[in-house]
């Protein structure tokens, strides 16, 4: 991907990885998780959120407003695409924890799209069924898979 990000690291064996939003408020530490939930197949769900360091938890609600919401993008995207390089047989499904973040995770699929589409088959949860991903249209879900 060409769209400028920030760098990240990694624990490949827990399938976590951690960056640092900047801006107008500060330094936030995020972190990108996918977590197994299939014990049959390699369904893993991508949980992202700041990282709260009083409770040592990840928020997945909270609104840190940066002012780097593409950056913030881009560094997301790119983990989804180290975690499919390491693990290529694996469906990647992504859901917000509200709708207004499902739409953000759509912001970004329909934003790199030309780059993606050639990696990825996407579909789209809508209306109890999934659908090839079509830009404009709204789901309620996603899952990713390596072409």
């Amino acid at each position: 991907m060409n769209e400028e990000g920030y760098s990240f690291t990694k624990e490949p064996e827990i399938f976590y990885y951690e960056f640092f939003s900047e801006g107008p408020n500060g330094k936030i530490r995020k972190v990108v998780q996918f977590k197994q939930i299939s014990a049959t197949g390699d369904i893993y769900n991508l949980g992202f959120g700041d990282f709260n360091e009083d409770t040592n938890v990840v928020d997945d609600l909270s609104v840190s407003d940066n002012k780097d919401t593409q950056k913030v993008l881009a560094t997301v995207a790119k983990t989804v695409i180290d975690f499919m390089q390491q693990h290529p047989r694996s469906i990647v499904l992504a859901k917000g924890s509200t709708p207004s973040r499902t739409r953000l995770y759509q912001m970004g699929i329909s934003q790199f799209w030309d780059e993606i589409a050639g990696m990825f088959l996407i579909k789209g949860f809508k209306e109890g069924n999934w659908h090839p991903y079509e830009k404009g249209k709204n789901f309620e879900a996603f899952f990713i898979v390596k072409k």
